[in-house]
């Protein structure tokens, strides 16, 4: 199942390119505006914020597909895709093939990888030390670390995403409608699982490993909720029952 970046990842790569509406030349020469983007871009460009806020979404989305594309060999928890997508949107997917050895390294080995990555221009740059050492702290940390951080609009925002609803974290008709029924025995690996997972723990209800998998912890999990919020204790969660009324606080 494909990941998506976080909020928390989003906020790293802000956090070391900065936003610039005017094109300029990046410590490579390469002429680059709004948040690091660099494709097509043209000396005396300017854009608005509006623009520079989708050609980062667009070149995270670049970044998270080649991330993706080695997540049957490591099934990389939230931390260590965000981090990895960070240091893809920064190096290119080049770098992202020999920092995994074409995905023949071990996590450990990725890790004390990252950090090799810090010239431009075959010049040891202090903003890219920088950089590479926050991603690799991030990749480093347990997943679970960024569980509190995940807000109830991240749930419905990465929720109405799984099903094809207008992402704007903002639950409504439309979620509720599209919404399947997933339990440990129905629809038991749609894409709706893991936002739930997330929530869920990030609330204090155990599912275990955010993998997208309804499984057993998943069904004690939905089950121990619906105990405390008064629903029909029958591990499943449908647009039908309260149980996805309660999570998406329409009731």
């Amino acid at each position: 199942m494909a990941l998506t970046i976080s909020n928390n990842g989003i906020n790293l790569i802000k956090r070391f390119e900065g936003c610039r509406l005017t094109a300029y030349q990046d410590s490579a020469g390469v002429w680059t505006i709004g948040y690091g983007h660099t494709y097509g871009v043209t000396n005396g460009q300017i854009i608005t914020q509006t623009l520079a806020e989708a050609y980062l979404k667009a070149d995270c989305a670049a970044a998270e597909k080649a991330v993706n594309s080695y997540n049957a060999k490591y099934n990389w928890n939230q931390n260590q895709f965000d981090a990895l997508v960070s240091f893809t949107f920064n190096c290119g997917t080049g770098n992202l093939k020999t920092l995994t050895a074409n995905g023949t390294r071990t996590i450990a080995e990725i890790s004390a990888k990252i950090t090799a990555y810090s010239k431009a221009g075959g010049k040891v740059l202090q903003g890219l030390v920088k950089r590479r050492a926050a991603e690799k702290e991030l990749f480093d940390k347990a997943a679970s670390s960024i569980i509190a951080s995940y807000t109830h609009k991240d749930f419905i925002r990465d929720v109405q995403s799984a099903i094809g609803a207008k992402a704007d974290g903002i639950a409504g008709i439309e979620t509720l409608s599209k919404t399947i029924t997933v339990s440990r025995f129905k629809n038991n690996a749609h894409a709706i699982v893991k936002p739930i997972q997330k929530y869920l723990n990030s609330i204090g209800f155990d599912c275990g490993t955010v993998d997208g998998i309804a499984g057993t912890k998943f069904d004690i999990a939905v089950k121990a909720y619906q105990r405390t919020n008064g629903c029909v204790v029958d591990g499943e969660i449908t647009a039908k029952a309260s149980t996805w009324k309660k999570l998406l606080k329409l009731t």
